[in-house]
């Protein structure tokens, strides 16, 4: 990581029974975008303890450490390590923490299960998490 680079930590939590992922459908100043969900490393924080505070933020999804697993880095325009849980639950959190309070007609989250069948169908940000994710998900069916 360059000096003074930021780091970003996400995780793909994946539902088996229902194959699919949870992801972040972005509305922000009319562009149409979707994001694995996660954020911005605060002080001294490891990759993977910043994935389980931005998740259990935004999704109120509680993971501990054991719960996830490193599947791949993103460097497209920032550092970003990417993680992987598994859950049970079908459940679609409401989104919260700051993201709910930046939330505006302009500026929409709204986490939504996605099949892994249709990744290729919606347009998930950075491109290069998206080649990567949909990689991923093939070895995580066969």
């Amino acid at each position: 990581m360059k000096l003074g680079q930021k780091m970003r930590a996400r995780i793909v939590i994946y539902n088996e029974n229902i194959n699919s992922i949870l992801l972040i459908h972005r509305i922000k100043n009319k562009r149409d975008y979707w994001v694995i969900p996660g954020g911005g490393a605060q002080n001294s924080e490891t990759p993977c303890q910043t994935a389980i505070r931005e998740i259990n933020e935004e999704l109120q999804m509680k993971f501990k450490v054991n719960d996830i697993s490193y599947i791949f880095d993103i460097n497209e325009k920032e550092r970003q390590k990417i993680y992987f849980a598994k859950t049970d639950s079908i459940y679609t959190p409401n989104i919260s923490g700051e993201e709910a309070m930046r939330s505006s007609n302009n500026n929409i989250y709204i986490p939504t299960w996605i099949n892994i069948t249709i990744l290729d169908k919606i347009n998930l940000q950075p491109k290069e998490a998206l080649k990567k994710l949909e990689n991923f998900c093939l070895e995580l069916t066969n």
